[in-house]
């Protein structure tokens, strides 16, 4: 009898402070950002998007109440819309979130100060499968021509994203998250360089040091002109960094006007730092270098985690001088002439 009276207590107190998916998932988010997560901004990109804007009501629901057709509804649009890796990043998103829910509901701090109560039964995100056909390993590169493309197709996007891309391909297209979370800390313009958090794998930070070319810097340039008293030259707001969906739906946009006008393959994003590495390679620059050039990670074992820590700066300047030759030839549309190449090397 008593642990029936306690299961109702606890069943009135937490429909009284009952929280809505809309409410779960804003607690997700700032628990990314209380931790210093980097992906706390896209994470909140891909709720509002996919979920928030577009599923209103659904939102407003109670989170106890979402069952696993609602989420197979959020996914279902976007694989309608074609857009395939968001499905199973959005999946996996609103899983964490739905996961965090539940451990919130446990925590004295929670109860102590009177935050909502979501009183989460299961995972209704656990159970809708992942699609594995979405999650293929892509192999689409860009020729000479589509590169050249998708540089003047930039011009028509606003000026952040298409200089932050610039930016970007300048230096042999650098993680995207990476780079976007530089503020202007990271840059020395006396020294030339740029350094880069990288977060991926397992190790914690390390650090990503790279050569600033006169290519890359000229790039830059509209951007420091434009957010010189911003934090971080990537902010269209002059507050807080773009988000990393914002660049992939640039390219996107450029890449179906493309496709419309002069019938070019679709590609995306991620598709623009395996073209880079493919034409490092074909341009003769070390797999090693490349392996450092584009932080693919120092080498497993002891003797890489803790003894290896030559930077390559020299090595990387080389490639990157390498490197902007060919992108600029590409972009006018000049062959290489044997100055040129004599120049690159």
């Amino acid at each position: 009898m008593k642990e029936h009276l306690r299961a109702e207590e606890r069943q009135r107190e937490i429909d009284a402070r009952q929280g809505s998916l809309r409410q779960l998932l804003a607690a997700y988010v700032k628990a990314l950002r209380d931790a210093g997560k980097p992906s706390a901004d896209q994470v909140e990109g891909i709720f509002r998007r996919n979920i928030l804007e577009p599923f209103k009501v659904v939102a407003d629901a109670n989170a106890s109440e979402i069952e696993p057709g609602d989420i197979q509804r959020i996914l279902a649009r976007l694989v309608k819309q074609g857009v395939k890796r968001q499905v199973n990043v959005t999946r996996s998103y609103l899983r964490a979130a739905f996961a965090y829910g539940a451990k919130a509901d446990h925590d004295p701090r929670t109860v102590a100060e009177d935050g909502v109560l979501f009183g989460l039964k299961y995972n209704p995100a656990s159970t809708v499968p992942r699609i594995k056909e979405f999650e293929q390993i892509g192999d689409r590169t860009l020729t000479d021509d589509e590169l050249r493309a998708l540089w003047r197709g930039l011009e028509k996007q606003p000026l952040v994203q298409r200089q932050s891309l610039r930016f970007n391909l300048a230096i042999a297209c650098q993680r995207p998250q990476q780079l976007l979370r530089a503020d202007w800390t990271a840059f020395d313009f006396d020294a030339g360089t740029l350094l880069l958090k990288d977060t991926k794998g397992r190790g914690g930070s390390r650090d990503h040091l790279l050569p600033l070319t006169t290519f890359a810097l000229e790039q830059l340039k509209p951007l420091r002109e434009l957010n010189k008293d911003a934090p971080t030259p990537f902010t269209s707001d002059g507050k807080r960094a773009t988000v990393l969906t914002t660049l992939s739906v640039a390219v996107r946009e450029v890449s179906d006007v493309l496709k419309k006008s002069h019938k070019v393959p679709r590609f995306q994003q991620r598709d623009l730092r395996r073209t880079v590495e493919t034409m490092l390679q074909k341009l003769g620059v070390e797999r090693e270098v490349r392996a450092h050039l584009l932080s693919h990670g120092r080498t497993r074992g002891v003797q890489g985690q803790h003894y290896e820590r030559y930077d390559f700066l020299d090595e990387k300047r080389r490639a990157l001088r390498k490197w902007g030759a060919h992108l600029e030839r590409i972009i006018e549309g000049k062959p290489q002439s044997k100055v040129a190449a004599i120049r690159a090397a």
